[in-house]
C-alpha cells in the first residue's frame, strides 16, 4: 500500500527534476502529456526491468517472500525488492529518451482513453536500457556489464539469505555520464545576446545552434576554447 500511495509523488517530483534537465515543452505538443507521458516511459522502463531481472526460483529464492515489501503469496515482492538496486538505470534510460525528444505522436490512446508507448517507442526506450545494462563498470578489480553485476549481487543475497555468508554488501557500480553541458553551462549559453556574445568572441553560428538544441532539449557538446570564454 505504501508503494501505491508514493508512486504519484515519485512521478511528479521525477518529472519536475527532468524538465530542469530537459526542455520537454516543444517536444510535446501539450503540457498535461508531460507527468503523464513520463509516468508512462518510466513504467515501460520498470516493466521491462521487472522481466529482465534473472529467474530467483534457479538461484534458491522464493519470489512471494519479500525482504523489504510485504509477502504476497500471488505476486512476486522479492523480485521488486531486488529491481530497486537498478531503478537508476531505468531513470537514466528515461532522462535519455526524453533529451532526443518525447511527441505526442509517440503516444497511442486506448478506447478506454488510456495513454500508452507505440511499440517502436517501446523498442526505442528497449533498446537505450539494453545499451546501459551492456556497459561495463569496474566491479571487483575487472570490467563487467550491468548485467553480470546483477546476477552477482542476486547471488550474493541468496547465499545471505541461507546463512553462507554473515554480511551482505551490495557492490553497485555508478552510471559514468560522459558530457560536459551541465545544467549551469547550458543556462549561461541560453544567457547569452549577440552584444555578449561579441565580447566573448564566441562563432555566431556556434551559439546559434547551440542555443537552438539546448532549446529542442537535445544534448550539446561544449569545447574547451568555448568552456572557458563563457
Amino acid at each position: 500500500m505504501e508503494k501505491i500511495r508514493n508512486a504519484p509523488l515519485y512521478y511528479e517530483l521525477h518529472s519536475e527534476s527532468i524538465t530542469h534537465v530537459v526542455t520537454l515543452k516543444p517536444t510535446m505538443d501539450y503540457p498535461s502529456l508531460i507527468v503523464e507521458g513520463i509516468k508512462i516511459v518510466l513504467d515501460g522502463g520498470f516493466f521491462f526491468l521487472f522481466n529482465f531481472l534473472p529467474d530467483i526460483n534457479t538461484i534458491g529464492l522464493e519470489p512471494s517472500i519479500g525482504f523489504l515489501h510485504e509477502i504476497a503469496p500471488l505476486k512476486t515482492p522479492l523480485v521488486y525488492d531486488l529491481q530497486e538496486l537498478f531503478r537508476y538505470v531505468i531513470d537514466y534510460s528515461v532522462i535519455q529518451m526524453l533529451e532526443y525528444g518525447l511527441k505526442k505522436s509517440d503516444f497511442i490512446t486506448t478506447e478506454n482513453y488510456h495513454i500508452r508507448l507505440k511499440p517502436e517507442t517501446a523498442n526505442r526506450l528497449i533498446e537505450t536500457i539494453k545499451i546501459n545494462f551492456n556497459q561495463r563498470y569496474p566491479y571487483k578489480g575487472k570490467k563487467h556489464t550491468l548485467e553480470n553485476i546483477m546476477f552477482e549481487n542476486i547471488g550474493e543475497f541468496s547465499k545471505f539469505i541461507s546463512d553462507k555468508i554473515k554480511k551482505l554488501e551490495f557492490t553497485i557500480p555508478e552510471i559514468e555520464i560522459k558530457r560536459n553541458d551541465d545544467i549551469k553551462t547550458r543556462e549561461r549559453i541560453l544567457s547569452i545576446d549577440p552584444e555578449e556574445r561579441k565580447k566573448l568572441k564566441i562563432n555566431k553560428s556556434t551559439l546559434w545552434y547551440q542555443q537552438k538544441k539546448i532549446k529542442e532539449g537535445k544534448t550539446i557538446k561544449v569545447y574547451n576554447k568555448t568552456k572557458v570564454k563563457i
